[in-house]
């Protein structure tokens, strides 16, 4: 096993040790340096990639220049699904905190785990949609209780622009 923190993470829940070692054998080993950019917002490279050693820091943009941090995350953490599993732009910055050692799964691999008929395939995309529902689900209690709890009455206009942007059709 590469890394026994990496099993462990949700993208591989339901899978035996060897679909994990398989699952883990699609990724490419990549050093980064602290400082150095891993995903550029706005930008598609569709990789997943998984956190050996290290820390980084995922950081967003907005047009009007506010930039703000979103998570940090170490060891045993993966990042770039959104991307991976959605052919649209990076939706943030992730940056290197620390030296790193990364796993890197390229689109490409995974689609060849589709194209061979791979259950291992399968269990990423349903594991990680479930990883991404949880985040959904967490940042939509968020903003309800941040509007709540600041008693701000959103008005409609705002509400519809929500609506579309989350819910776009």
């Amino acid at each position: 096993m590469l890394n026994s923190s990496l099993a462990k993470l949700p993208i591989f829940n339901g899978m035996s040790e060897k679909e994990v070692q398989e699952a883990l054998a699609c990724a490419h080993m990549v050093e980064i340096c602290a400082g150095e950019k891993i995903i550029a917002q706005g930008k598609h490279v569709p990789n997943l990639w998984f956190i050996r050693e290290g820390r980084c820091e995922i950081r967003r943009r907005t047009e009007a220049g506010c930039e703000l941090k979103l998570a940090e995350l170490e060891s045993g953490s993966q990042f770039g699904e959104m991307s991976f599993f959605h052919a649209a732009p990076h939706s943030a910055d992730v940056i290197a905190l620390t030296d790193m050692m990364l796993l890197k799964m390229a689109r490409k691999d995974y689609d060849q785990l589709c194209a061979d008929g791979n259950p291992i395939a399968f269990k990423l995309a349903l594991n990680s949609l479930e990883q991404l529902a949880d985040r959904l689900r967490r940042t939509d209690q968020w903003i309800t209780d941040l509007v709540c709890k600041e008693n701000h009455q959103p008005t409609p206009s705002e509400w519809t622009s929500f609506r579309k942007l989350v819910f776009r059709g």
